[in-house]
């Protein structure tokens, strides 16, 4: 039989660990997370540097978020491209990029912010 301090000692060690392990961001419901793709310029041209952003609304706070784009042919022809995209403020996070050949493109745009992840998908068309 445990005695009284070892269950007290027990029972903090329970809830500190459970707490522990619920350390996601609180209140963000990831379906509220949107994401819409701008370039410049539009339409984007083989063969041009293009920016290529991502703005991302829907987010309790952009405090500690991180993004990267991920660039494949739209058909998972050829292998994808993951590039980390800068921080310009307001939600906004851009890559530059040269696209070599033209066609639908997949733009998988992943947001990380703390144990939070969240994978849009979106269709860039290159002329």
């Amino acid at each position: 039989m445990l005695k009284p301090i070892s269950r007290f000692l027990l029972a903090v060690l329970l809830v500190f660990a459970v707490t522990a392990c619920s350390s996601e961001l609180k209140g963000q419901d990831p379906a509220k997370v949107k994401v819409d793709l701008v370039t410049e310029p539009s339409p984007v041209k083989t063969g041009e540097k293009a920016v290529v952003t991502a703005k991302i609304t829907g987010l309790t706070t952009q405090e500690g978020a991180r993004v990267q784009l991920d660039v494949r042919l739209a058909d998972n022809s050829g292998l994808p491209e993951l590039l980390d995209a800068k921080s310009s403020g307001d939600g906004n996070y851009s890559i530059e990029k040269t696209f070599d050949q033209p066609g639908k493109y997949a733009i998988y745009v992943h947001l990380y912010q703390g144990v939070l992840h969240i994978t849009k998908k979106k269709v860039l068309d290159v002329s």
